[in-house]
């Protein structure tokens, strides 16, 4: 009889004593058999009170987790870590800022029997914010005008169909043994570089919305400026090593930035350039203002002028981002074997 789980279950932390607790609850009262499921934790050697809380579940379920340490401290070594011990037929790989819901890999079984072709199987993401600027954050990285066509983020309907990325997705086993594993050359956006691989092989991405989970935003504006540059420079980096990365949602900022630098410096010796730089800034002012105007009725007025402002630093940040990356020596190194 074959006694290997279904599944897999890696959680790769560092520094997640805010939401871990709350995602082990979940993970462990999934509404699927236990024996069905394993579940993989491994920390990159976190500062504050990770290692308490793991070792506290460790103890309450020593049968059901495993336990590695991640001496790299980046996510994709992590995952490559909690991969090479994973014996479940999918693994899933899930954030430390995410929780999942009780019907979370019910719902994914569910949809691996409806296309067990697919290589990759995922579902949408509703973005929640703690505090003021969680809540503005949330509200950015949830609007089409803040992350352009990425439907696990904007989809408010049901739906499913074929897709170019989901996250949070359950990956055939096999599909490591094919395309290899993450990345760990890579600092962030090692998913897209291993998606981009997978659709270069004919892998397909499954994207359902019954399968749903919540992330938890960024609760600074720092830390949303801090991720928007690093996606920004990373997904480029990435681009430049495999083919078939990039698309059209990730040119845009890059685009939008260098034609407003260009015109700005132009308008500085132009009165056309100048016209036309104000007029376009004006336009954008319009649309800022159209697209925040719905946190108004979520949570009040006080969020309505710090959500515009949270849109044009995420559009800049993202577009700097990416203009910085052609600078770095990242960039410009030899591709990986």
């Amino acid at each position: 009889m074959d006694i290997k789980p279904f599944f897999s279950f890696l959680l790769v932390v560092r520094n997640e004593e805010k939401y871990l607790e709350a995602l082990l609850k979940s993970v462990l009262n999934q509404d699927f058999p236990c024996s069905k499921y394993e579940i993989i934790i491994v920390d990159g050697f976190s500062s504050d009170r990770t290692p308490e809380i793991i070792n506290k579940y460790l103890y309450q379920y020593p049968s059901r987790i495993r336990f590695y340490q991640n001496p790299k401290q980046t996510l994709s070594s992590g995952w490559n870590i909690g991969i090479r011990h994973a014996t479940g037929q999918y693994v899933i790989r899930v954030d430390g800022h995410c929780q999942i819901p009780k019907n979370f890999l019910s719902q994914t079984y569910a949809v691996i029997q409806k296309v067990p072709e697919a290589a990759c199987v995922g579902g949408v993401i509703k973005t929640k914010g703690k505090g003021f600027w969680g809540k503005v954050n949330a509200y950015v990285y949830s609007h089409p005008f803040g992350v352009g066509n990425s439907k696990f983020r904007t989809l408010n309907t049901n739906w499913e169909g074929y897709v170019d990325t989901v996250p949070y997705g359950a990956y055939r086993r096999d599909i490591f043994e094919s395309v290899g594993y993450f990345r760990e050359d890579l600092k962030r956006n090692e998913d897209l570089e291993m998606h981009a691989r997978i659709r270069n092989q004919g892998g397909k991405f499954y994207l359902s919305t019954t399968i749903q989970s919540v992330y938890f935003a960024r609760d600074t504006l720092w830390g949303l400026i801090q991720k928007s540059l690093g996606d920004g420079k990373w997904t480029f980096i990435a681009a430049k090593k495999t083919k078939g990365v990039l698309r059209l949602r990730h040119y845009i900022p890059l685009l939008a930035f260098l034609s407003g630098l260009g015109l700005a410096v132009l308008s500085l010796f132009s009165q056309t350039f100048l016209l036309l730089f104000l007029g376009i800034c004006m336009v954008y002012c319009l649309l800022v203002a159209f697209s925040a105007k719905d946190i108004i009725n979520k949570h009040g007025w006080a969020y309505y002028f710090p959500a515009m402002l949270t849109f044009f630093i995420l559009h800049f940040t993202r577009g700097l981002g990416s203009s910085l990356s052609f600078l770095s020596p990242e960039y410009w190194r030899k591709p990986w074997n």
